[in-house]
């Protein structure tokens, strides 16, 4: 009797084993049909247009760290404070820089695993960050041109003074 117990035992566990193993064969089968079906025909878009996203970036940091070149070029060697204007500005530019790297990362693996949740690759503040930006350091250069009684001039880098 012990002995045909065992094998009973024993048989039941591989029955057992086997039900097992077909129903987590039956939820990966499931859980792979409620994944989102991926777009193989857009990945090579997406993606391409994820690159031309981050060069805008690039491209709108260099353009801001133009600004600050321009007020090396045409205030004058005198004018305080210039120095520390053109690094802000460049910094400003960097920043931007960086962040349109950043976003295209979290954009590509967005993309790669295959996510829905706009959460993970949207970015709806990024318009108002590039026209605050812009605003803030075009007005910042005009309030400095008006406080400090200079008009930029291209004529060697010196300032004329402001008849006002």
């Amino acid at each position: 009797k012990g002995e045909k117990g065992e094998k009973k035992a024993a048989k039941m566990e591989k029955k057992e084993a086997k039900k097992e193993k077909k129903e987590q064969k039956e939820q990966k089968i499931q859980e792979l049909a409620m994944a989102p079906p991926k777009k193989k025909d857009d990945d090579i878009k997406t993606h391409m247009a994820n690159e031309r996203t981050f060069f805008k970036w690039l491209f709108y940091g260099f353009h801001i760290g133009a600004i600050g070149t321009f007020i090396l070029t045409f205030f004058g060697e005198k004018t305080p404070l210039r120095i520390p204007m053109v690094m802000l500005i460049w910094f400003i530019a960097f920043f931007y820089i960086y962040y349109g790297l950043f976003r295209y990362f979290s954009r590509r693996r967005a993309l790669r695993e295959g996510l829905s949740d706009p959460r993970e690759w949207d970015d709806p503040h990024a318009p108002l960050l590039m026209a605050g930006g812009l605003f803030f350091i075009i007005g910042g250069i005009v309030l400095y041109a008006v406080i400090s009684h200079e008009i930029p001039n291209k004529k060697h880098g010196i300032p004329t003074a402001s008849p006002y």
